[in-house]
């Protein structure tokens, strides 16, 4: 299964992880939810998609009512991009 980050153009680096402690991914299906509820009104986005094997993905709730959202923990190596996208 792939994953999805959104983020503001990505320049083929190591993305960090960041003081939260992981990077907030979502699957194709919950892309729509995220870019309206994190991401309404930006522009410059991009997708992109993630092969998650041999990376620490934890899928947690963060949204009541909502499937588990996957987490990353550690940073987004440029080798586990398969993809990117401009987001739709």
């Amino acid at each position: 299964m792939q994953l999805l980050h959104v983020t503001e153009g990505w320049e083929g680096r190591a993305i960090p992880c960041p003081p939260a402690g992981f990077i907030h991914l979502c699957t194709v299906e919950q892309l729509a939810f995220v870019l309206r509820r994190h991401f309404a009104g930006r522009s410059g986005l991009v997708v992109l998609r993630i092969e998650p094997a041999g990376l620490d993905v934890r899928w947690e709730t963060s949204e009541p009512g909502m499937p588990p959202f996957p987490h990353l923990y550690g940073e987004l190596p440029p080798s586990a991009v398969q993809a990117v996208s401009p987001a739709p």
